[in-house]
């Protein structure tokens, strides 16, 4: 073949594989992006066909398909801004130019109306994780195709790097949206237009399997009826609102033995549809990242996690930026000075205007920390007026929003969306709901239902037993998502009911109004709190929960520090209110300002700091971790449950004399409440008050059963003479141990009048709310003696869990006297003795309520000789079965006894049969 015909047929398979040429105005597909792998490499740009090839002009060019420009936007009304929208009736288009692809945005959505239960809140802002989180996005245009894309921010590498195009390989981005060029390029800005309901009527936030979830009904998004509603253009943003219907064709009814039934929500006027408001804001991310601070494990922050595979020396490619906002002084060199951009929190139109003196008072108070670091005025706070144009939703614009629910939920959160480059908060919408405040005493779930073992030990915060409990032992296996944390607060909640039960005992011992001026300090008291708390995460802080052991109850009982001073170490702990024992001065309930360990924990996160010093200044700020007043310890220190100075709904140094001081303060309200006239005392409010006085004996409860094998587990580095791995003193954990035995495990601890049982009636039509509103328990009687029985059982589940028992066998190794140690022989001694007193000569007949905790002792011991103990620990099962062979002993030696009631003696033989038959089993011995 000649060099000609050769030049003629490679121009021929050019033209028919369209890359002789780029894209044109007529012809509508995108050039690759610089990370696509279609990029346009075949040929370089402006290659001109070789001689004697067929001129382009011959080949014909197809008419482009799509309309034009102004075709399109014919009568539509235009929004100017960062990205201009059109509208046209229900169309809404997006006009994009080059400039707007493969560049970062920040897309942040929320739940702007929703249906008041089930998680879908009006007013909460998107979760930190999984669907619904805030994303960095970009526009993508593939072919014809336009696509919304959600960048893994999660694993980076320096560009241009082989690490880079590694880290491209192997992790994917995730599409959000897509759909196709709607128009021709507009002639002069070369701009297309896209259809934005293709775009943001999906299911962005994964709402239909959040709502399957919940109701177990096959919820999903209908979109013919649903539709983008306003659309709102500014120089810096893009507002999109849709409105989505979710709906089912059908609703399922529980099949008998199915363990969970399908549920409705109960707030629709039709359980089958629902419709959820959304508001979506675009925004462009930081040209310039803000710099990252590193987090340090010595001090509370929320993080954003980023693998770089840079540095293939480094010992991990784990990155952990803290949360933070961008504050920077106007004068470098003042000492002190005012913020470029304060840090502004708009009080929304909702929030009731007699409660935005509290909340104001509660969001400046951080101003104290940010001037000890040199920031004047770093926070300051507006009100949203009525007539206001801007909604507090918009991406920039920090909210205290008011959340009206069917029930309250959470009583407050403060989740935050940030940079995932860099750390900086973007935006911050808290929300409160108005239950929290306006019906706090309440609590129908509380006093409707009628709570079992597994109960008490939620509220005891009893880990150990709630990992071996069946029901419960599934959410200690799912995995523990550590940014979830924010989006669980449950101050407000937590708050809410210790305002109640305060109400309540000064109510009947001091003589409050509840309705009066006493009650309305109570509730201002306990926003300002609970602002104080959320702001604190807006700011970028965890929760503390080792900063309720600061102070003593000598400094707790003083009315004037505790006026001036924090009750707390932080107002990022759960503590518990500050009630005043019998005959003591009123004191502060709440904390009234920040705490030390705010100020040091905003110290770290906010000090201007010059680049090159950064990390040695920010090593000295944290190397002040072991000053008693910054103790730290967060949720996943709560959540393993063997520290008992991380721990929710404590106060004070002393914790055995807090416990001591509680049961006390709820033996002295049931005896108020016996003594009640009972024309004069209404019957719900009556069983409400016994409820509140279980609960808080439930709680201390909890802070006794801490001390026993606990373990302090502090966060020091190396150089500070404490060790980070500490047995709570043998003293300690045996005072724990006597006062639970005396106040709690007694048969005489807590007792309630036949005649005050009768008269603890529910508030009927709430029962009927309730009953004809899904609750799943809903109990017309209520009986103190075997909820207090149920509780007993709870704290004998957790002081004979395998956990407190393999903890104090380790627990010798580890104390300097171990010959004072807390051992497991002592401990089940003690235990054994208190709990089968009966069998003792001259104790009587064994009641109904010992019987039952004798037998849920003999099945706890029964199931820790039978079960396979933790790897190396066969010492424990020999124990177990000495123990068992001790109490069988004693079991026949006294069953013959004359006296015992026919209860009785059937309890005592089937406790017979039962450990006669378990240590009569053959156990598989591993290793043997």
């Amino acid at each position: 073949m000649s060099p000609r015909s050769l030049t003629s047929l490679a121009a021929a398979l050019v033209a028919l594989t369209g890359c002789a040429h780029g894209p044109t105005a007529t012809t509508p597909v995108a050039a690759a992006s610089a990370s696509s792998p279609a990029s346009a490499a075949s040929a370089p740009a402006g290659v001109a066909p070789a001689a004697g090839a067929p001129a382009a002009a011959a080949t014909p060019v197809a008419p482009n398909p799509l309309p034009p420009f102004a075709l399109v936007t014919r009568d539509a009304r235009r929004f100017g801004g960062m990205i201009t929208a059109w509208q046209k009736d229900e169309k809404v288009w997006l006009e994009l130019s080059v400039h707007d692809f493969n560049v970062p945005f920040f897309l942040s959505p929320k739940i702007a109306g929703g249906i008041g239960e089930g998680g879908v809140l009006g007013g909460l802002m998107g979760g930190r994780t999984g669907a619904g989180r805030a994303q960095w996005v970009e526009f993508r245009r593939v072919h014809n195709q336009v696509q919304l894309i959600a960048r893994n921010a999660q694993y980076v590498a320096k560009a241009g790097t082989p690490e880079a195009r590694a880290v491209a390989a192997a992790f994917s981005p995730s599409l959000l949206g897509s759909t196709v060029v709607a128009s021709q390029p507009h002639p002069d800005r070369k701009t297309v237009l896209v259809d934005a309901s293709a775009l943001f009527m999906g299911d962005l936030l994964g709402l239909g399997a959040q709502l399957q979830r919940t109701y177990r009904q096959g919820y999903s998004l209908d979109q013919r009826n649903s539709a983008i509603t306003a659309v709102r253009a500014q120089p810096d943003l893009l507002v999109v609102q849709v409105q989505s219907h979710f709906a089912t064709a059908a609703l399922s009814e529980g099949q008998p033995g199915a363990p969970v039934a399908p549920s409705v929500p109960t707030t629709l006027p039709d359980a089958r549809s629902l419709f959820v408001q959304l508001h979506y804001s675009l925004s462009r991310l930081p040209e310039k990242p803000m710099a990252p601070r590193a987090a340090d494990a010595r001090i509370g922050h929320f993080l954003s996690t980023v693998d770089d595979y840079s540095d293939d020396i480094a010992r991990t490619p784990r990155l952990r930026h803290i949360h933070r906002w961008r504050l920077e002084k106007q004068d470098p060199a003042a000492a002190l000075s005012p913020p470029v951009k304060p840090i502004t929190y708009w009080i929304d139109r909702s929030v009731p205007e007699r409660y935005r003196a509290p909340i104001t008072a509660g969001i400046l108070e951080w101003n104290k920390a940010f001037e000890k670091i040199g920031f004047q005025d770093a926070i300051v706070v507006q009100v949203q007026p009525d007539d206001a144009t801007f909604d507090t939703l918009d991406t920039g614009i920090a909210s205290i929003r008011w959340m009206t629910n069917a029930s309250a939920m959470f009583g407050a959160v403060g989740p935050v969306h940030v940079d995932p480059r860099s750390g900086e908060i973007l935006d911050a919408d808290i929300a409160i709901e108005s239950l929290s405040s306006r019906a706090i005493r309440t609590l129908q779930s509380q006093v409707l239902a009628h709570p079992g073992v597994d109960d008490w030990l939620a509220l005891m915060q009893a880990r150990d037993a709630q990992r071996e409990r069946p029901a419960t032992a599934a959410a200690f296996a799912r995995p523990f998502v550590l940014n979830d944390l924010g989006d669980l607060c449950q101050h407000a909640d937590a708050a809410g009911e210790q305002l109640g039960y305060a109400l309540d005992v000064l109510a009947l011992r001091d003589g409050a109004d509840p309705a009066g001026p006493d009650a309305q300090a109570f509730v201002a008291a306990y926003l300002k709190d609970v602002t104080m708390h959320e702001v604190g995460h807006t700011l970028g802080l965890r929760h503390n929960f080792r900063a309720s052991h600061v102070y003593s109850e000598a400094q707790l009982s003083d009315p004037d520090f505790t006026r001036t001073r924090a009750l707390s170490g932080s107002v990022m702990d759960y503590s518990a209110v500050n009630l005043p024992g019998r005959g003591q001065p009123a004191v502060a309930p709440f904390l009234t300002t920040i705490g030390p360990y705010d100020e040091w924990a905003i110290d770290y996160a906010y000090r201007t700091l010059p680049a090159a010093q950064e990390t040695a200044e920010l090593g000295r700020i944290a190397a002040r971790s072991a000053e008693p007043a910054l103790a730290y310890g967060s949720d996943e220190d709560n959540l393993f449950g063997i520290d008992p100075e991380s721990l929710q709904g404590d106060l004070g140094s002393d914790p055995v004399a807090f416990a001591r001081k509680r049961i006390g303060i709820a033996r002295d309200l049931l005896r108020r409440l016996e003594a009640r006239p009972a024309a004069e005392a209404d019957h719900p409010t009556l069983r409400r008050g016994v409820s509140y006085a279980l609960r808080d004996v439930a709680r201390v409860s909890g802070t006794l059963l801490r001390q026993i094998g606990g373990l302090r587990t502090l966060r020091d580095a190396p150089g500070t003479g404490r060790d980070p791995l500490t047995p709570v003193p043998a003293a300690q954990q045996r005072a724990a141990f006597d006062t639970l035995v005396a106040e709690v495990l007694s048969p005489d601890s807590l007792t309630v009048s036949p005649g005050l049982q009768r008269r603890l009636a529910p508030d009927y039509l709430e029962r009927a709310d309730a009953l004809f509103g899904g609750a799943p328990s809903v109990a017309t009687d209520f009986t103190p003696l075997t909820q207090l029985s149920d509780l007993q059982r709870g704290v004998l589940a957790q002081l004979m869990s395998e956990g407190v028992a393999v903890r104090l066998l380790d627990g010798a190794a580890k104390a300097s006297d171990p010959a004072q140690s807390l051992t497991l022989a002592e401990l089940n001694r003690r235990l054994d003795a208190e709990v089968w007193a009966d069998l003792v000569p001259g104790h009587g007949d064994i009641p109904a309520a010992r019987r039952a905790l004798q037998r849920e002792h003999t099945t706890r011991l029964i199931g820790l000789l039978m079960q396979p103990a933790q790897a190396g620990r066969v010492e424990l099962r020999t124990h177990m079965r000495r123990r068992a062979e001790d109490l069988l002993a004693r079991l026949r030696s006294v069953r013959y006894r004359s006296g015992w009631s026919a209860e009785t003696a059937a309890h005592l033989q089937d406790s017979i049969d039962l450990l006669r038959g378990a240590l009569q089993a053959k156990v598989v011995r591993p290793n043997v």
